[in-house]
């Protein structure tokens, strides 16, 4: 299956398609941040903020490994 998919065997194309995600996910995101006021719009953020965070992490492990050739190449 990972031979069809030569895209991702490249560190700096890994890169880009995860900063894509990364964008996306944060308009997606911060929908409700931007529908409250107040200390809801607070809540809100917070939650956004932590979830982006956990993503990132997530993605920059990923592009790790894939630079190191432990996983995609």
């Amino acid at each position: 299956m990972l031979a069809y998919l030569p895209f991702l065997i490249d560190p700096l194309t890994f890169g880009i398609v995860a900063l894509l995600i990364m964008m996306g996910s944060t308009v997606i995101f911060t929908i409700p941040v931007f529908a409250t006021r107040g200390s809801t719009q607070l809540m809100w953020l917070g939650i956004v903020g932590f979830a982006l965070t956990a993503e990132l992490a997530l993605l920059v492990t990923l592009g790790i490994l894939v630079d190191q050739g432990k996983i995609w190449n």
